[in-house]
């Protein structure tokens, strides 16, 4: 494999909610899983054409799950306790879960705490080492208005994803490449 190609890119904010709706059991899910699942829609990936079990899963969340646990800590005290539908969201790896649901997904996936720096160099790394043909990566900052206090920081909601490719054709990836996922994003969306 000589180099890695962006085959698309997008951003989905929580305002991209109000009119999508993706199934019956999208309107159940968390905010992050619902825009994460948005953003790989957006992509306008063809599934049907790549073997599935070789589509790798790369997700690095800003804050986790903080503001779905925050939730889900505020029901304990609501009659029947805290709900059991929104405790399956309680984990960040959630959302990669409901992905791979959909589009049904097997590769390998990988689910990290942290910034937006996080996830290229590990879905490249799967790439490279043969583990995966494709990545679907993305960068999930869902942070609601309580979870932000938690941790002194402004709400946000938005997710960016990569669809990233050995030998494809879309825009080659700098081999030395040191940009985040929302600057990617948006240098490739243009």
């Amino acid at each position: 494999m000589n180099k890695l190609v962006v085959t698309a890119a997008g951003q989905v904010t929580e305002a991209d909610l109000s009119t999508t709706r993706l199934g019956s059991r999208f309107g159940r899910l968390d905010l992050m899983s619902q825009l994460a699942l948005l953003a790989v829609e957006k992509l306008g990936v063809n599934f049907d054409s790549l073997p599935r079990e070789r589509i790798a899963i790369c997700l690095a969340a800003k804050a986790g799950s903080l503001s779905t646990d925050v939730e889900f800590w505020k029901g304990r005290n609501a009659l029947g306790g805290p709900s059991p539908t929104l405790f399956a969201y309680t984990l960040p790896s959630a959302a990669i879960g409901e992905i791979a649901i959909r589009h049904r997904l097997t590769g390998p996936n990988l689910c990290f705490v942290g910034n937006s720096q996080d996830v290229l160099p590990e879905a490249a790394d799967l790439l490279w080492r043969g583990e995966a043909d494709a990545c679907v990566c993305l960068y999930c900052q869902v942070i609601s208005a309580d979870g932000g206090k938690l941790i002194q920081s402004l709400p946000v909601s938005n997710v960016c994803a990569l669809f990233l490719q050995r030998d494809g054709v879309g825009q080659v990836l700098p081999e030395e490449f040191d940009s985040d996922m929302e600057s990617l994003c948006a240098k490739f969306r243009a």
